[in-house]
C-alpha cells in the first residue's frame, strides 16, 4: 500500500471507533437514581383536640438504578404536634425487599392545639451522582376543634319593678351550652340609659355559669330590647353572639317632692323679713343623699338651703330666709338637686307669695274694722231686736194675768 492508502484505512478506523462509542456513553447517563415520597394515609381523617394519629410515608424508587444512602426526615412540625418517632429515617440501599421503605409516624395533637390546618414540613435526600439529590415535601393536617356557646340563661333586676328615675342593678346568667371551653368572656350591654356596660367573666367551662353585673339608671319610661353582645375565645379562636332582652320602664313614680310650704308671716308687707319653710319628703323606697333646695326668688337674702340625706318616708325641712322689698304677686322657681350613683338630679317646681304694699296698711285695717263694726251692729241689732221681743211677751203675759183677777 502506498502512504495515501495507509492514511485512508486509518482514517475510517478512528470513525468506526468513533461511532461505536456514543452508545456506551448514553448508556452510562440513562441508568440513574430516582426516590420520590409519596403521602399513604392519615388516620383517622379527622384529627380533634389532643387526639392520637398517624401519618404513613412511602418511598419509591423512579429511577432504573437502585437507590443508595437515602435520608427521610421530618425538619418542621407545629408545636401543638408531638411526634413520638424519630424524626429522621436512613435507608442503605431502597429495594422492594427493604422494610425501611414504608414510614410510620405516630403523632398526637396537644390539648390546647389550634383548630385549622397544620403543615409538616419533610426532606428527602438520597445519593446521586455526580451530587446529592434534595427533593422537600409538605403535608397538610387538619385540626378539627369545638364550638362554645355561652349563651343568656336569666335576666333579673332590682328592683323588680323599674320606675323612670330609678337606679337599677341588673344581673345576667351566662352559661356555656358548647362543646368546648369559653375563654376570655366579655358580656356588653348595648342599652341607652347612664350607667355601667360591660361586665367580664373570664372562662367558662363546660356546662359552665357565671352572673354578668350591671347597674344603670332608667331616666325614661318605655319597652327597651337591649342587644347582649357575648364576646369569647373557643377552638376556632375570637367569637362573637349577640342576643336580646327586654326591660320595662314604668312613669316616673314620686320620689322627691314638697310635702309642704310654710310663710312666715303670711301676708307680708313690703320691708318685711320673710321666713320661708319648705319640707322635702322622700317618697320613695331608696335612701337619697346631698338633697339642696334652691329659691330663686328676686329679693335680698338666702336662696339655697342644705338638707343632706333622707331615708324612705322621711321628710326635712329647707329653710330660706330673705327681706321682700317689692310688693306684688311672685311665682318663684324651685329647684331640689340630690346625688345618686350617676351623679346629679333635679326635680323642678314653683311657689306662689303675695307681698302687699305697706302703704295701703292703713286702708286695709279701716276696712277691716268696717267689717268688724258691721257685724258688731248686726250682733247688736239682733240683741235688741231679742230683748224687744221678750218684752213684748212679758206684757202680754203681765196683761193676761191681770184679767184674770178683775174677772174674779
Amino acid at each position: 500500500m502506498n502512504q495515501n492508502t495507509n492514511l485512508t484505512y486509518l482514517l475510517l478506523l478512528v470513525f468506526a471507533v468513533s461511532l461505536t462509542g456514543i452508545p456506551i456513553v448514553d448508556a452510562e447517563i440513562s441508568s440513574y437514581a430516582c426516590v420520590n415520597a409519596e403521602l399513604q394515609e392519615i388516620s383517622p381523617s379527622s384529627i380533634g383536640i389532643d387526639e392520637e394519629f398517624t401519618l404513613g410515608i412511602n418511598l419509591e424508587s423512579c429511577g432504573t438504578k437502585t437507590p443508595e444512602d437515602i435520608t427521610f426526615e421530618i425538619i418542621s412540625i407545629p408545636s401543638d404536634i408531638i411526634v413520638t418517632e424519630n424524626l429522621v429515617t436512613n435507608v442503605s440501599k431502597l429495594t422492594y425487599s427493604t422494610s425501611e421503605r414504608y414510614l410510620i409516624y405516630h403523632m398526637r395533637t396537644t390539648p390546647d392545639a389550634k383548630p385549622g390546618p397544620h403543615l409538616i414540613k419533610m426532606k428527602l435526600t438520597y445519593a446521586n451522582k455526580p451530587v446529592d439529590t434534595e427533593k422537600y415535601y409538605e403535608v397538610e393536617i387538619r385540626v378539627i376543634g369545638e364550638d362554645a356557646e355561652p349563651r343568656v340563661s336569666f335576666v333579673e333586676t332590682s328592683p323588680e319593678y323599674i320606675y323612670e328615675g330609678d337606679t337599677v342593678d341588673l344581673r345576667l346568667g351566662i352559661e356555656n351550652y358548647g362543646e368546648a371551653i369559653a375563654k376570655s368572656v366579655v358580656v356588653n350591654l348595648d342599652h341607652e340609659f347612664k350607667g355601667i356596660k360591660t361586665s367580664t367573666i373570664g372562662t367558662l367551662g363546660l356546662n359552665g355559669s357565671q352572673t354578668a353585673l350591671f347597674k344603670f339608671k332608667a331616666n325614661r319610661s318605655g319597652e327597651f330590647k337591649i342587644p347582649v353582645i357575648i364576646e369569647y375565645e373557643d377552638d376556632f379562636g375570637k367569637q362573637q353572639d349577640e342576643y336580646t332582652i327586654g326591660i320595662t320602664v314604668l312613669d316616673k313614680k314620686g320620689s322627691l317632692n314638697l310635702a309642704s310650704v310654710k310663710v312666715d308671716p303670711v301676708l307680708p308687707y313690703m320691708g318685711d323679713t320673710v321666713e320661708l319653710t319648705m319640707r322635702v319628703e322622700n317618697s320613695g323606697d331608696r335612701t337619697i343623699n346631698s338633697i339642696r333646695v334652691y329659691a330663686d326668688h328676686p329679693f335680698k337674702g338666702l336662696k339655697e338651703s342644705f338638707i343632706g340625706t333622707l331615708d324612705p318616708n322621711e321628710d326635712g325641712p329647707a329653710v330660706i330666709t330673705f327681706i321682700v322689698d317689692q310688693a306684688g304677686e311672685y311665682e318663684i322657681p324651685v329647684t331640689i338637686t340630690y346625688s345618686d350613683d350617676f351623679g346629679e338630679e333635679q326635680i323642678e317646681t314653683k311657689i306662689n307669695l303675695i307681698v302687699l304694699e305697706s302703704s295701703g296698711g292703713a286702708g286695709t285695717a279701716a276696712i277691716v274694722l268696717l267689717i268688724l263694726a258691721v257685724i258688731g251692729g248686726l250682733i247688736y241689732t239682733n240683741y235688741r231686736t231679742k230683748k224687744s221681743k221678750d218684752e213684748i211677751i212679758k206684757q202680754l203675759m203681765e196683761g193676761s194675768g191681770d184679767s184674770a183677777n178683775d174677772e174674779k
